[in-house]
């Protein structure tokens, strides 16, 4: 591998949700932690599931899959909380969480490594439905789960 295309590459992670892998940079992801007990706000949306206490903070925990408009068979099968640094510092939130159903995986990318799923709709939580290494997943919208979850104007 020459020195441009090294410069190139991606450090990600592939979490696994409902039905799809989603494919997140690991410069958002601030730690993966085991599933915590969880109890939705009263008058929460359904995509909310709750918060856990983490580095001396409360931060809110959501399921991609219902805010994706996806239907969840069990929102209590996930086993992993990833800790995500927001995009958007004005939110005054720092960091969100996502639930997966499994155990993320690491995996280097190169730009030869993802292409574009000619014809696939993403969902409204999502930027792009990808193939990575033989895999379909999506790229989630974190500007939208922003917005979604902090209340920021869309």
């Amino acid at each position: 591998m020459d020195a441009e295309n090294a410069a190139l590459d991606l450090s990600a992670l592939l979490l696994p949700v409902t039905g799809q892998l989603l494919v997140v940079p690991t410069a958002v992801v601030a730690e993966i932690i085991k599933r915590r007990e969880l109890q939705p706000p009263e008058g929460a949306p359904p995509w909310l599931l709750g918060h856990v206490k983490w580095h001396q903070s409360m931060v809110p925990v959501l399921c991609f899959e219902a805010l994706n408009g996806q239907s969840v068979d069990d929102e209590d099968s996930g086993s992993r909380i990833v800790i995500i640094a927001t995009l958007d510092a004005q939110s005054g939130q720092h960091h969100y969480a996502l639930l997966t159903r499994g155990v993320p995986n690491l995996l280097r990318l190169t730009p030869d490594d993802i292409h574009q799923v000619d014809g696939a709709v993403p969902g409204a939580a999502e930027r792009m439905k990808v193939r990575v290494h033989g895999q379909t997943a999506a790229i989630p919208d974190l500007d939208y789960i922003e917005k979604s979850l902090f209340g920021l104007e869309a």
